[in-house]
């Protein structure tokens, strides 16, 4: 039988999870992008080298052709293009423009505010970002 504590977190997890995901959908209204396109804005750093189509698709559970929709979406709006990576021009990535960093900022800030984490204090959540670091360095 699985650990009581282990069922109880996982639980708390999931709820955690839909809590984000509901209070975030207001906000995806307003910027009118749906939870797929969103999700994928939010892995697409501008701080960082841009991943492979494919990377990105494993980062989302998904089939690499649902990342192609979801990437030509935002080349229709102007908010990513896709390019030869910078170092293998063989390998396509998704690189967001001006405007896509724009809506990206305004996604981070938008669930940052609302998310129920901003209810624990600075100690608790770098407890938190540690804990679940180690659970996913695990996984």
């Amino acid at each position: 039988m699985a650990d009581e504590i282990a069922v109880a977190l996982l639980g708390q997890v999931m709820t955690l999870s839909g809590q984000v995901t509901e209070r975030m959908r207001a906000g995806l209204e307003r910027l009118d992008l749906t939870e797929s396109v969103a999700n994928l804005v939010w892995l697409l750093r501008p701080d960082t080298d841009p991943l492979p189509l494919r990377k990105l698709a494993a980062q989302l559970h998904c089939d690499p052709s649902n990342v192609t929709l979801l990437s030509a979406k935002l080349e229709e709006r102007g908010l990513a293009e896709r390019r030869p990576h910078p170092r293998d021009g063989r390998v396509r990535t998704l690189v967001l423009t001006a405007d896509g960093r724009r809506v990206r900022e305004e996604l981070i800030e938008l669930v940052a505010r609302h998310s129920p984490l901003a209810g624990l204090d600075k100690t608790e959540q770098k407890q938190l970002h540690a804990l679940l670091d180690k659970a996913i360095a695990s996984a």
